[in-house]
C-alpha cells in the first residue's frame, strides 16, 4: 500500500513548547525547540517532562512517515530518561529520532534531545501502534497562538492542584495533538506535576525517569485528572505511581515516576 510522508503539524502542544521541524523521513527525524523561562515552576523546579512533547513528536513522526497512507501511529508506551536540566535562557534544543523496528501494525523508535552546548538532556524509547484512520492529521486540531514568554507552562495548561497528589488539567487547546486528543508529551508533563505534588516538592526535586503506558486516548475537549501515589520515599530516590483519568472516567495513562534531589540539593 502507498505510503505518504506526512507534514509536521504544529498543534497546541507544539506552539506551547515552541517546537518546529527540521527534517522528517521514514527512518529519522530532527526537530527544534526554543527554551525559555516558561519551563520554570515553583513545584517541579524546571519541567524536565515537558521535553516529552518534542521527543514524542520526533519519534512518533518517524513511524507515521513510513506508514501506509490510511494508517496513523498512536503511542502504546513511552520511556523517558531525564538526564539534565532544560535551559531557560532562550537557547535552542535539538531533538533527533530514529527507527529501531517496524512491522505492519507497529513501530519502535528511539531519540534524544540535546542542548546548545551538546549535552544530552533526555532519552526516549517509544512503542507505537498503527490505527486505521479516514485521514491523517494535516492541520492543527485547534489553531492557537504561541503564549507570551511571561506565561508559565502551568499557567498555559491551567493545571490545578485539587489536593496533594491530585492535579487537574481542564479542557485546553494547548494540550491537544493533531487528532484532538491530549498530546502524549502533555500527559507525561501532567504525570510529573502530580508526582511532585504528592511528594510535597518545592523546587528541590527533579524527575529522572518517567515510564508511561498509554491505555486509551484522552479527549482534549474534556478535563483529565492525574492522581499520584507515593510507592517509596527516600533521601536519594523516590518512586511515584501516577494514573491519568480522562473525562469519561477511565484511565488513559499509567506512569512510574522516579524522582531524585536536584543536583544542587544533594
Amino acid at each position: 500500500m502507498e505510503t505518504v510522508s506526512p507534514e509536521f503539524v504544529i498543534g497546541g502542544a507544539e506552539r506551547l513548547l515552541r517546537v518546529s521541524a527540521v527534517s522528517l523521513t521514514a527512518t529519522a527525524a530532527e526537530l527544534r525547540e526554543e527554551s525559555g523561562a516558561w519551563l520554570a515552576d515553583p513545584v517541579v523546579g524546571v519541567s524536565r517532562a515537558a521535553l516529552g512533547v518534542i521527543l514524542d513528536d520526533v519519534t512518533g513522526y518517524v513511524v507515521a512517515a513510513g506508514a501506509p497512507s490510511n494508517r496513523w501511529p498512536v503511542s502504546l508506551g513511552i520511556r523517558l530518561d531525564l538526564l539534565g536540566e532544560p535551559p531557560i535562557d532562550g537557547s535552542v534544543l535539538t531533538a533527533a529520532g530514529r527507527l529501531i523496528a517496524r512491522d505492519d501494525t507497529s513501530g519502535t523508535t528511539r531519540g534524544e534531545v540535546v542542548a546548545a552546548d551538546g549535552s544530552v538532556l533526555a532519552l526516549i524509547t517509544q512503542r507505537s501502534h498503527l490505527l486505521t484512520v479516514s485521514e491523517v492529521p494535516t492541520t492543527p486540531y485547534i489553531d492557537v497562538p504561541v503564549p507570551g514568554p511571561e506565561v508559565s507552562l502551568r499557567e498555559a495548561l491551567a493545571l490545578r492542584e485539587v489536593e496533594p497528589g491530585v492535579v487537574e488539567l481542564p479542557a485546553n487547546p494547548y494540550a491537544a495533538n493533531g487528532m484532538g486528543n491530549i498530546h502524549g508529551g502533555v500527559l507525561i508533563t501532567g504525570m510529573e506535576f502530580a508526582a511532585m505534588s504528592a511528594l510535597g516538592a518545592a523546587g528541590e526535586l527533579r524527575a529522572t525517569s518517567i515510564d508511561t503506558a498509554f491505555v486509551r486516548p484522552a479527549d482534549a475537549r474534556r478535563s483529565t485528572t492525574f492522581a499520584a501515589r507515593v510507592r517509596h520515599r527516600g533521601r536519594s530516590v523516590s518512586v511515584v505511581e501516577v494514573t491519568a483519568t480522562g473525562g469519561a472516567g477511565k484511565p488513559c495513562g499509567i506512569a512510574t515516576v522516579m524522582v531524585r534531589p536536584a543536583p544542587e540539593a544533594e
